[in-house]
């Protein structure tokens, strides 16, 4: 008998069979092909490492982000962790469905030593909700035949000044030779992606949504002075960008309409599959009595409340930590995404598997670029180091500063009116 149970307990052992694994569940919103492989890659090697723990990855579209989040939260119905940038971590928390992971970060930082900017946007009522993966820095992307061709140089501009006239310039002497090549490439459609061109700018000379108390102080000269140039500086962008998002401008500076453009990094594997390497960055220009800065959004995990009640909290912290071992977060950024979406922490940079990618080299200018950027970086709302205001997020989702861009590039109010404008639609989300 004891012979025949020992028998059936080895078998057990080879075929698996009578002993249960933790099934964990995550949602993102990466949908391309290309992303949901990496993530499956990545689970891969989890799996073969822990044996005990399966993974299993579903792809919410980010257009169903907020509402499937909000439903899931309703009903109970949560995955055991989510992919999230610092709107939704903050809209889930408010939801009251996140756990606190103050003792994630702590480990990581230990382990592979946090670039602290890009914890700030997930620290609020003394926690961290919120663990950041990757991270996406804007800078001055251009096109260095251009620059030579147009200015006589290779050398990009490095303040305001510069910058406008370089795009003026190149808009001009381009048109005369019977195609216009656009200086700049800026969008002004009531998006994201025009909210984050303009505060990279805005960051350029310290603009402040609130102050460290949480006070509205958006409606300043230095926000004034930034839509200013903004307005001034779209005057040589593409005449239809006052409706573009982020699809028509990588389509126009692909297609060489563009020269330069305050962007992310990620087109550097269309221009690597079509064998251009005619692509570079800086760090964003900024005035003379400015500072170096530019946006950056950290994409983060999030653990819900849900992974507590299941027992699988152990499980996710393994995974998470997994994610982050410099080889394994390579396959997260370099693979995943080259020159978009960026590691966050100084092992991870420094990572030769960071740095062996055949993307990532071809351009190591201009991720060198990228890389120190996230040393810069900040974000509206959470310029302090955290979230001043929890209003923020509301604030961020109605696209208000996008809508205040696209009223004053289209004509239909001047700078300080509209600045005015978006500062009380902001007063509408205060609590």
């Amino acid at each position: 008998m004891i012979k025949k149970l020992v028998l059936f307990l080895l078998i057990g052992l080879i075929l698996g069979v009578g002993f249960s694994k933790t099934t964990i569940v995550f949602w993102h919103h990466e949908a391309p092909a290309h992303r949901v492989a990496a993530f499956q890659k990545v689970i891969k090697l989890f799996e073969k490492e822990n044996p005990d723990i399966k993974v299993v990855q579903q792809v919410i579209p980010w257009g169903d982000a907020w509402p499937k989040t909000l439903a899931a939260i309703q009903s109970g119905t949560t995955p055991d962790f989510q992919f999230s940038i610092p709107e939704l971590t903050i809209t889930a928390y408010q939801a009251g469905a996140l756990v606190p992971v103050d003792d994630i970060i702590k480990e990581i930082d230990e382990k592979y030593g946090y670039i602290k900017s890009q914890l700030a946007p997930y620290k609020f009522d003394d926690h961290y909700w919120g663990v950041p993966i990757w991270t996406m820095p804007m800078v001055l992307l251009y096109r260095p035949s251009y620059l030579e061709k147009y200015l006589g140089t290779k050398e990009p501009p490095k303040t305001w000044n510069e910058l406008l006239l370089a795009a003026q310039k190149i808009t001009l002497l381009s048109s005369k030779e019977g195609e216009t090549i656009y200086g700049i490439g800026l969008t002004a459609g009531n998006n994201l992606c025009t909210q984050e061109q303009v505060y990279t700018i805005m960051s350029n000379i310290g603009v402040e949504v609130f102050d460290k108390d949480g006070n509205l102080t958006f409606n300043t000269p230095q926000t004034l002075r930034a839509v200013e140039f903004y307005k001034d500086l779209f005057k040589f962008s593409p005449p239809g960008a006052t409706g573009w998002s982020w699809g028509e401008i990588e389509m126009n500076f692909t297609a060489g309409k563009i020269a330069m453009m305050p962007y992310f990094g990620g087109l550097q594997k269309r221009f690597y599959e079509l064998k251009n390497f005619d692509l570079d960055g800086v760090l964003q220009p900024y005035p003379v009595d400015g500072k170096k800065a530019n946006l950056i959004y950290p994409n983060d995990v999030h653990i819900y409340k849900s992974a507590v009640e299941k027992g699988h909290l152990e499980a996710v912290k393994k995974f998470i930590l997994f994610m982050m071992r410099p080889d394994i977060n390579a396959i997260l950024t370099a693979e995943m995404e080259p020159g978009s979406f960026v590691p966050v922490t100084e092992a991870a940079q420094k990572s030769e598997h960071y740095w062996n990618n055949p993307i990532i080299k071809a351009f190591k200018h201009l991720n060198e670029v990228i890389i120190e950027a996230t040393n810069y970086g900040t974000l509206y709302g959470f310029e302090h180091g955290y979230a001043a205001n929890l209003a923020i997020g509301s604030i961020s989702g109605a696209n208000i500063i996008a809508e205040m861009i696209q009223k004053v590039v289209t004509g239909e109010m001047g700078v300080k009116e509209a600045v005015e404008w978006a500062e009380g639609r902001m007063k509408e989300f205060l609590k």
